[in-house]
């Protein structure tokens, strides 16, 4: 390599070094100027907000010696008009215009049919400004639904519960669960989500939040074969936009041990078998 070469090289090299220590410095002020700060994470839709969504769910059980697994794709677009009720809570719909789902049984796919159609449909839900669920309902009928609580996990997955005041990376807050509650027995499900900020960064051109969280949950729940008694552990991942409160990207996975207790209606014998119950949550922002 000639004298001249060599040169521009080193002055090459140097510029690089120069650019990357000024990246790296410029990162570690940034992260000790968020470490102190604190930040209010609310739900706050813009006016005439018009997300575009991709969502997977996936729920996959162990019992009786099978194994069966149903998976869900759907494109969902919320929509909010940014206006606030009386109380502060906004409107938003989450508008299923795709939905496509599928059931392996023992490892083979199974023809099957669900027996509600959320594609086309339109579920309505008031959310107050921390992210908490205070109504939800069909825009119209839908298909094969039994009620309104067989759209409380689909609401559930859209949403993210935020703290009550201002929060610095690495504080925590908590979101209670009780539901199913009945008067003199237990409720159907009862426990907690500790969630954690982890940190504020940016994701193409938004500020995000990064929250964890921890399920902890017991369950004393009804089902078709009997009544599941157990302990769900699971795991959420959130990117929360830091203006607006809407998710960016969600992801929840959660696992599920206990008995199903089965009674003979003519002995009221009682039978007990082991069951697993896994779910898989993810929704991830389009446009």
């Amino acid at each position: 390599m000639s004298p001249s070469m060599r040169s521009v090289s080193v002055r090459v090299l140097t510029a690089v070094v120069a650019v990357l220590f000024a990246l790296q410095t410029l990162w570690f002020v940034s992260a000790l100027a968020a470490e102190g700060k604190t930040f209010r994470l609310t739900f706050s839709m813009p006016e005439n907000t018009l997300l575009h969504y991709k969502a997977f769910k996936q729920i996959g059980q162990s019992y009786g010696g099978s194994d069966v697994s149903m998976n869900q794709t759907a494109k969902v677009d919320v929509t909010c008009d940014g206006k606030q009720d009386s109380t502060g809570a906004y409107k938003v719909d989450l508008n299923y215009t795709e939905v496509k789902t599928s059931l392996v049984a023992n490892g083979r796919l199974q023809e099957w049919e669900p027996p509600m159609k959320l594609e086309g449909s339109t579920i309505r839900v008031t959310i107050s400004t921390a992210g908490d669920i205070v109504a939800y309902a069909a825009a119209r009928p839908i298909t094969g639904m039994s009620g309104p609580d067989d759209l409380r996990d689909l609401v559930d997955a859209w949403f993210v519960r935020l703290p009550d005041s201002a929060v610095a990376v690495g504080e925590s807050w908590n979101e209670p669960i009780v539901e199913g509650e009945r008067e003199g027995g237990e409720p159907d499900a009862k426990g907690e989500v500790v969630y954690t900020l982890k940190k504020i960064e940016k994701k193409g051109a938004i500020d995000v939040a990064y929250i964890e969280g921890k399920i902890n949950l017991k369950l004393h729940t009804d089902t078709p074969a009997g009544v599941l008694i157990g302990d769900g552990k699971g795991d959420v991942k959130a990117r929360v936009a830091l203006v607006g409160g809407y998710i960016v990207e969600f992801k929840e996975t959660m696992e599920i041990r206990g008995d199903v207790i089965a009674k003979d209606p003519i002995t009221e014998k009682e039978t007990k078998m082991k069951t697993a119950v896994t779910r898989n949550y993810e929704r991830e922002l389009q446009q």
